[in-house]
């Protein structure tokens, strides 16, 4: 059911329901857990469950991050993708990790929104401190999917890049 602005005055202040609502939120168990992985390395978190507000859990991304993997995100977020109401995948950015994870969460996110009941979004984001910024779109020209980064994306990349591999 969704809540119109009216409905939503008459239960009470706009911040306490929503302090109520993601409560609620982190109160329920993690139903399913997986990581993927592929021969070279790249890895990113998937959480999944019957739950219809698995995916809502993005609103409490650093904490299912703490959850589902003992560590915070960190100062610089994560890739998420939400990719239908059922799964929502992360990884942290913390390293040059996050080159190949970026490729695969895109792949991942498009197969996973096609023809599934409760479709959100087949793209990757950029989370950090709440705030989504959209990193893969639909080419429509070519019919793929392809990386689109903006500067303050591509000033992180090449931090982390200057860094070195693996480091925290």
């Amino acid at each position: 059911m969704m809540l119109t602005d009216d409905a939503l005055a008459r239960l009470g202040d706009h911040a306490h329901l929503r302090d109520r609502a993601l409560r609620n939120l982190r109160g329920l168990p993690v139903e399913g857990h997986e990581t993927v992985r592929d021969a070279d390395g790249m890895c990113f978190e998937v959480v999944l469950g019957d739950s219809f507000y698995t995916a809502s859990r993005v609103l409490d991304l650093d904490g299912v991050a703490r959850r589902v993997t003992g560590l915070p995100l960190g100062e610089h977020g994560a890739l998420v993708a939400l990719p239908f109401r059922h799964q929502l995948a992360f990884h942290p950015i913390r390293d040059t990790t996050i080159i190949p994870a970026l490729g695969a969460m895109a792949s991942f996110a498009a197969t996973g929104y096609e023809d599934t009941p409760g479709a959100i979004s087949p793209y990757v984001f950029w989370w950090r401190d709440g705030t989504l910024t959209q990193l893969s779109e639909h080419d429509e020209e070519r019919g793929d999917l392809r990386i689109v980064v903006g500067d303050d994306f591509q000033e992180l990349l090449e931090r982390l890049i200057a860094q070195g591999p693996d480091r925290h």
